[in-house]
């Protein structure tokens, strides 16, 4: 799949213009048309709530598949679930979520449902990545850029090593 640029407009063209209801949030006729729960390959962990499972993935219909793929990729890149936890590639920041990128007034690709965030006490915002520091896995970049997937850590302003995006 070739995604969209990272820009609203071609994102709204590609995933689809946000309908607002009054309190400035999607309509629920814009999140049932857009939005689906796909079923992860394995078992997440909440990163902030580690007795939390999560085995639905509300993204994109767009790019449910894909993430569906990339969590297969992952599980058979590292063997199984024990070693994927060493990793620390069950730990789940979210996907779907309306809201700004942080310190702006431009909205997050998580607003469409076409971000993940992996592992994030590891992977802080504006941390460049280190990966003697136990950070996002390189192996783990590489299937997702195999997918076509965007890695934040390469972003020149300020990396987001937690974060992939299904926008370039």
């Amino acid at each position: 799949m070739t995604w969209p640029k990272d820009k609203r407009e071609n994102l709204d063209a590609f995933y689809g213009r946000h309908l607002l209801a009054a309190n400035g949030r999607p309509t629920s006729a814009w999140l049932s048309e857009h939005l689906k729960n796909f079923t992860a390959p394995y078992p997440l962990t909440l990163s902030w709530d580690l007795n939390a499972q999560v085995t639905k993935l509300y993204c994109h219909k767009l790019v449910g598949e894909s993430l569906v793929n990339i969590f297969e990729k992952i599980l058979a890149h590292y063997g199984n679930i024990t070693e994927v936890r060493k990793a620390r590639m069950h730990l789940y920041g979210g996907v779907y979520n309306y809201r700004p990128i942080k310190g702006s007034n431009r909205l997050s690709t998580h607003a469409w449902g076409a971000s993940i965030d992996l592992d994030p006490e590891r992977n802080p915002l504006g941390k460049a990545h280190d990966p003697n520091a136990g950070m996002m896995p390189i192996d783990v970049v590489e299937i997702f850029e195999a997918e076509g997937w965007k890695w934040g850590g390469k972003f020149q302003n300020r990396p987001d090593c937690m974060h992939f995006q299904a926008a370039t």
